[in-house]
């Protein structure tokens, strides 16, 4: 591994341990961060999936949403497990509306999404 790719990761983990952490302020920061930051678009999809989990703060879950709309902006895709993750929400009176609008990114700008 080479100097940037360390930095990179050591990077990532301070961000993933600050959504761990119970401050929302934090762990808001630390997401919107990871997804207008961090070049590894899987990595960043695994991390925001895993925000979705009931367990996660209200805010930190909504904002994971949103930001999966803003990774297909940003990279220009997505995985099948953001879509379906997305496409499994749209029926939840809190996240629905997200999940709808961050689907509507995902089909403005990945290729082949337009008909999701």
């Amino acid at each position: 591994m080479n100097h940037e790719q360390e930095e990179l990761e050591d990077w990532r983990a301070a961000m993933v341990s600050d959504l761990e952490g119970s401050d929302t302020r934090l762990a808001t920061t630390a997401l919107l961060a990871l997804t207008y930051d961090d070049p590894d678009r899987r990595a960043v999809e695994v991390i925001l999936l895993r925000q979705i989990s009931p367990e996660a703060d209200d805010q930190v879950r909504a904002l994971a949403v949103t930001c999966m709309g803003h990774i297909g902006r940003i990279h220009q895709a997505v995985s099948a497990d953001v879509v379906d993750c997305l496409e499994g929400l749209l029926d939840d009176p809190i996240l629905g509306g997200r999940a709808e609008d961050a689907l509507d990114d995902i089909r403005s700008f990945v290729r082949g999404a337009s008909d999701l």
